[in-house]
């Protein structure tokens, strides 16, 4: 038997909402075309755990044809799924920024608010249909699939943190960016944040997939198989016999 997961698809967007400067007066006259001072930006952050949903109403087979699969063990790319448990993680953030047009008609901008919500918008376990609710081999594959779920959930709790850091690391670094357009400024300011969730994001990617090995480890697909008193057999699709010619 082979028990797989959906891996987490990333889903980040950054989108720029521009906000008006009042003008900086003399400020700007005595600096000339170069920047004036900005207040200085802010991060709002917080995490996202979408409610874990069930599905048995799918069979074996059906399981084993979802895309989006890890491979499993080595040698147990060919077996049957009975338990999938899907989950998509990603962030959704948005940056506003701070402007002002300088005599020359180029732009000043310079991040206010940095909000990112960074967590998981899916999550849902599957067991086999075929499986009977209440079964020994029913609950040891739910058990299993659970642990995948336990994984994600203290990973999120470890890394909120970090990506946190990383992101007021970020916006601390910055400094006012001058373009010929509004757009081209707010795509200056928003670079340095991306690059910092993009790489925050990979490294979270990266920890999931190490510690959901440990999971899906081959001696787990062997015990599976055995548990129960090898229950699970009774349930697995049977080969179709061959034609004589």
């Amino acid at each position: 038997m082979i028990v797989r997961r959906l891996p987490f698809l990333p889903l980040g967007a950054v989108s720029g909402v521009l906000l008006a400067l009042p003008a900086a007066g003399q400020g700007v006259g005595a600096q000339g075309l170069s920047c004036p001072v900005f207040p200085p930006a802010s991060v709002s952050f917080d995490i996202t755990l979408a409610p874990l949903q069930r599905n048995d109403g799918l069979a074996i087979a059906q399981l084993t044809r979802l895309p989006g699969r890890t491979s499993g063990p080595a040698g147990s790319a060919r077996g049957h799924v009975l338990g999938l448990t899907q989950a998509r993680y990603g962030e959704q953030s948005q940056v506003s920024a701070l402007f002002q047009r300088l005599p020359d008609g180029s732009y000043c901008a310079s991040a206010n608010v940095l909000t990112v919500s960074f967590g998981f918008q899916q999550r849902v376990v599957h067991v086999a249909r075929e499986l009977p609710p209440g079964s020994c081999i029913h609950g040891e594959v739910l058990a299993h699939e659970m642990r995948h779920v336990a994984v994600d959930e203290a990973l999120l709790r470890e890394f909120a943190p970090v990506i946190r850091q990383r992101l007021d690391e970020a916006v601390a670094r910055l400094t006012p960016a001058r373009s010929r357009s509004q757009q081209q400024a707010m795509a200056t300011v928003r670079r340095p944040l991306e690059a910092a969730m993009r790489t925050a994001m990979q490294e979270f990617g990266r920890e999931r997939d190490r510690r959901q090995a440990m999971v899906d480890t081959a001696e787990e697909y062997a015990r599976i198989r055995q548990v129960c008193n090898g229950e699970v057999a009774k349930y697995l699709p049977q080969p179709q016999a061959r034609r004589r010619a």
